[in-house]
């Protein structure tokens, strides 16, 4: 090997240790993005590989999950369920709805109220929630020696707590604190449409829009523009 060929070797080697050292990663295939909203209540169906979800049709399913787990205990036949409204944001009406429609496509009668409601139809079952929160989250961004964006993590997660009872009795079905969590990666040219401002919570900033991120990058594009400069100043010698 000559010299002019080792010196090739050894500065792509320290590229690639640099960019590995850095946390850049190669991006992944474009992926197919679906709409933003599902029909409330309706489980959507299940993601074809590749397919990318907004962060709102994430969030629905993370509740409807939430939903099925105490639907189930319901008995089989129709029945008029009371749902209350414990929390009143915007979150709690998005899990109200998916609740409503969750149990309506079962069968069962429906009522939603506020949690200092009441309605004067007679129910059967009671069903009190409250999100306690939705987060999200793009904790990792795959970059391309330092400058292009190729991907970024996504980490959703819905907590909800859910008391279930039986209206005349009041005995207790089920209650209890629920945590459902989703991640994958999203392709850079899908994120403008998979991010949405539509909620505080369908939107967040991704890591790699913070200031030592942008450091690093350009610390890592000047060692490789130095490395560069002293290949070719041993090769001109």
């Amino acid at each position: 090997m000559n010299r002019k060929s080792g010196s090739t070797l050894v500065l792509v080697a320290l590229a690639v240790a640099l960019c590995a050292g850095a946390g850049f990663s190669p991006g992944i295939a474009a992926t197919e993005v679906e709409g933003d909203t599902i029909t409330p209540g309706r489980m959507p169906d299940p993601a074809a590989p590749d397919t990318v979800r907004t962060n709102l049709w994430l969030i629905e399913a993370l509740m409807g999950e939430i939903v099925t787990s105490f639907a189930d205990v319901l008995p089989a036949e129709p029945s008029a369920v009371l749902l209350v409204n414990q929390g009143g944001q915007d979150m709690d009406d998005i899990f109200g709805s998916v609740a409503s429609g969750i149990m309506s496509e079962r069968g069962h009668q429906t009522f939603v109220v506020a949690g200092d409601s009441t309605v004067q139809a007679p129910v059967d079952f009671i069903f009190e929630y409250k999100v306690i929160g939705v987060e999200l989250a793009y904790p990792e961004v795959g970059r391309t020696l330092g400058i292009w964006q190729r991907w970024v993590a996504r980490d959703v997660s819905v907590t909800a707590s859910v008391d279930l009872s039986e209206a005349d009795s009041g005995r207790l079905l089920m209650k209890e604190i629920m945590t459902r969590r989703f991640s994958d990666r999203i392709d850079n040219d899908d994120f403008d449409k998979v991010d949405s401002p539509l909620y505080e919570f369908t939107t967040a900033e991704t890591s790699g829009s913070g200031w030592q991120n942008r450091m690093e990058e350009i610390v890592v594009l000047g060692t490789l523009v130095g490395l560069i400069a002293v290949y070719f100043a041993n090769t001109g010698n």
